[in-house]
């Protein structure tokens, strides 16, 4: 268990709290502070927080549900304790802690009035606490030397008791009433073991009467919160966050409105990722199929070079075979570029240079077309082209022309 932080409220319904840190044995590292909820909140820092209740609000009880189904359980003890309550159970909130082997649950039981008003308040406050124990519960359950004992603990609070009477039993009066009521609980013991009281005093008093027959110890308590920070280290407890008020419960309910424009927008997202992938995946395609044809075109220009900068490895070539008239060579290679390119039926296989005049065989679809090549070179420059020989090869015309 890690550093936590660790709320006190006297009172629902007001800001008026105590906190402090407390180690991972229930030890407190730093002093009691007294403000309001947010500036509680505000020394979380991300730390789990625990918010105690007062023992006033929250009733302690224990029934029976036959079978091993928490889900059942939890619809079946509001109607177990309908005859210990005073309220209609549709306005109580029930919050259940650990089942024991004779299916017996231990049941805090809260108003849901103050419930929400607990829960908006630390909302509003910006605290978002990891349990809400009442405080009952929050006292230690203590151990005896002695095996057969049974140690009861209880706080004396300025004419105020609560009583923890074992892990999940325990009640809050007033002190001239505890004896009586403490008296009773141990009427319902069973004889052969034997209970004692731990009594931890605020005030310095002990106004506390022990009832005949129990042993009492009278300790001085500095704060109450060092005592709810060795219970809840130590001892088991109900978090009252359950249910509706379950953080994750709460979640669910922001979360489930918008849950299928979510998933639409994922499913969105999925298919622009896909389309965008498929894209990429077809511009690969396109690269490599112009790297193989670069590459085609380098070893038939330069069968001897290894290819490392094609353009210019080419343009080096040009060059040192035109290199009296360089700008003439580069000026008709660009003409014969440029008639080639308003025909797009005609294929360019190779082209051969020598003694400025260049050899060409093309590919084209019919020959009437190699007319219009060399119409369209006149119009370009003073270049000449004649058609060496045109044969057909299936519904292909191969010509080989020279153009000087």
């Amino acid at each position: 268990m890690s550093k936590h932080v660790i709320i006190y409220m006297p009172l629902i319904g007001e800001d008026l709290v105590q906190w402090a840190i407390a180690d991972e044995k229930g030890a407190l590292t730093t002093a009691v502070r007294e403000g309001t909820l947010r500036e509680a909140g505000d020394s979380v820092e991300g730390r789990r927080a625990t918010l105690i209740l007062p023992a006033d609000d929250v009733l302690i009880a224990q029934t029976v549900v036959p079978g091993g189904s928490l889900a059942r359980a939890q619809q079946a003890v509001p109607y177990a304790l309908e005859e210990q309550v005073a309220d209609d159970v549709e306005d109580l909130h029930f919050a259940l802690g650990a089942k024991s082997r004779d299916d017996e649950y231990p049941v805090a039981v809260i108003s849901r009035e103050i419930m929400d008003d607990v829960t908006e308040r630390c909302a509003e406050a910006g605290l978002r606490p990891s349990e809400i124990v009442p405080e009952t519960l929050a006292l230690p359950v203590l151990k005896s030397a002695e095996g057969d004992v049974s140690v009861w603990s209880a706080l004396l609070d300025h004419g105020r008791t609560v009583v923890r009477l074992g892990e999940y039993q325990g009640f809050v009066t007033d002190t001239g009433m505890a004896s009586m009521m403490i008296e009773g609980a141990l009427s319902s013991t069973d004889e052969q073991v034997q209970s004692s009281l731990v009594a931890f005093s605020l005030d310095g008093g002990t106004p506390l009467e022990a009832p005949a027959g129990l042993d009492m110890e009278v300790r001085h308590c500095d704060h109450r919160l060092a005592l709810y920070a060795s219970g809840l280290a130590s001892s088991p407890h109900v978090n009252l966050l359950q249910g509706v008020y379950n953080p994750k419960k709460d979640f669910d309910k922001t979360w489930k409105p918008w849950r299928t424009t979510a998933i639409l927008a994922a499913c969105v997202c999925v298919v622009l990722f896909a389309g965008k992938w498929f894209e990429v995946r077809e511009l690969q395609q396109q690269e490599a199929a112009l790297d193989t044809q670069i590459a085609e075109a380098f070893s038939q220009a330069l069968p001897n070079a290894r290819m490392q900068r094609p353009r210019r490895q080419v343009q080096a070539a040009l060059e040192s075979i035109g290199a009296v008239n360089t700008d003439g060579f580069t000026s008709r290679m660009a003409q014969i570029a440029s008639s080639l390119s308003t025909q797009p039926q005609t294929q360019l296989r190779t082209i051969g240079y020598r003694n400025g005049r260049f050899d060409l065989d093309l590919n084209t679809n019919d020959v009437p077309t190699l007319d219009v090549l060399k119409s369209e070179l006149g119009k370009r420059g003073s270049l000449i082209m004649t058609v060496q020989s045109a044969n057909r090869e299936n519904n292909t015309v191969r010509g080989r022309v020279r153009i000087e």
